[in-house]
């Protein structure tokens, strides 16, 4: 998130407790090597992943680099129940880098030139990495072995989300893994009713967290941003919760760089509407933050109006049955994506990290002029978060670029 977690002057998504940051003095940087195939582990701190102590004036950093260059990708088995979808590390590690979960598929029917996208993550001045993301795309040149398991999975559609923790990691990484599954769960609906099938994801995923999280005593949140393209029909599905955005971009037939957000910002500060329903349920606004309804906001707030998780603000047990206003109701919006009315055509994911720095139209006009010198979309993602940290980011930072 923008700022640190229980931190005098948490941003978007933190909660705000009064101490302050203590200072990082020693980093890791994971490189993963997609050249082998990976293994699995339960704990990712056991993986043999190479790391190297930085200097005192490197970032910290954490990379978690996954491209559609390459088909190599961490196995998983999605189970219908949250007890057999949530890995036992889940609830297990109390600090642990956050997984990044990728598969690339084949579509049915070839449709042009493939979809390829990029991811990078990085972890920068924050203590710990609270970022996830997940991606399963249809490509034409995916391995004919993996067209079995896009089948079994979403077929023709694409799957794209970025979410971004709070309170630690772990509200992040099980919604990355379970609201896909349930995605592929209810297959035909997301085909027929899209924006229903989402809906109803975002609310399971809600669901079964807390679940876990009055179990575990676990009190971590997590904004969200998912896309579910469709390029037989020609359009996408975009759901999102917080601060995480979707930014549509391309060149129009004049020319003009085009940027249009697809998602909304569930931010009090940002937005009048969402410190209105705030207000009217019952909850406070302080400062242009979310206050807890039970304790007073000088002590406990969140900054963002929306968010998977957060069991302290949902729970009666917490907040003595007084509504805080926090919801996982999610903004769904759908827009018309590879018909040919944009040139370079691509989407932009990403968490605050990002946008807090950076603009759409200078974040599309990067995109734009790296995709027209013929840089892949993976080394676009990976110079967007570079803009972002020059230009003062601190926090953890996600960008993942869709090249249609």
């Amino acid at each position: 998130m923008s700022d640190p977690a229980y931190s005098s002057s948490a941003g978007a998504g933190e909660r705000e407790t009064g101490t302050a940051e203590a200072s990082a003095s020693v980093g890791l940087s994971c490189s993963l090597d997609l050249s082998s195939r990976l293994v699995e582990t339960e704990d990712l701190s056991q993986s043999e992943v190479p790391v190297r102590t930085l200097s005192m004036t490197e970032p910290l950093s954490v990379r978690t680099d996954w491209s559609s260059e390459s088909e190599t990708s961490p196995a998983r088995n999605f189970g219908k129940s949250t007890e057999q979808s949530v890995p036992q590390s889940l609830t297990q590690s109390k600090n642990r880098r956050t997984r990044t979960l990728t598969s690339t598929i084949s579509p049915r029917v070839p449709l042009g030139a493939p979809v390829r996208y990029g991811v990078h993550s990085i972890q920068n001045q924050r203590s710990e990495m609270e970022d996830a993301h997940r991606a399963v795309l249809g490509a034409e040149s995916c391995s004919p072995s993996l067209r079995a398991q896009a089948e079994m999975q979403l077929g023709n559609l694409s799957y794209f989300s970025v979410f971004d923790g709070h309170g630690g990691a772990k509200a992040a990484e099980f919604s990355s893994e379970r609201l896909f599954a349930l995605l592929v769960e209810n297959r035909d609906q997301l085909v027929s009713e899209p924006e229903v099938a989402l809906q109803k994801a975002f609310a399971q995923t809600e669901a079964e967290w807390l679940s876990l999280a009055r179990q575990d005593d676990l009190m971590d949140g997590t904004t969200a941003a998912v896309v579910v393209v469709d390029r037989v029909a020609g359009r996408c599905i975009v759901g999102n919760v917080g601060d995480s955005e979707v930014v549509l971009g391309g060149r129009s037939a004049d020319g003009t760089t085009v940027a249009h957000a697809l998602t909304e910002v569930h931010h009090c500060k940002r937005s009048d509407a969402e410190a209105k329903r705030i207000t009217d349920l019952g909850g406070r606004v302080w400062r242009g933050r979310l206050g807890h309804p039970k304790i007073s906001p000088q002590v406990l707030s969140l900054a963002v109006s929306r968010a998977i998780g957060d069991l302290f603000f949902k729970d009666e047990k917490f907040t003595g049955g007084l509504a805080s206003g926090l919801t996982a109701d999610p903004y769904i919006n759908s827009a018309e994506v590879c018909q040919g009315t944009l040139q370079q055509e691509f989407l932009l994911i990403g968490c605050d990290g990002l946008w807090d720095t950076v603009s759409y139209e200078e974040a599309a006009n990067l995109v734009l002029d790296k995709l027209g010198s013929g840089e892949e979309p993976q080394a676009i993602s990976e110079a967007l978060v570079r803009l972002a940290r020059d230009a003062g980011s601190m926090d953890n930072i996600t960008v993942m670029v869709v090249a249609f």
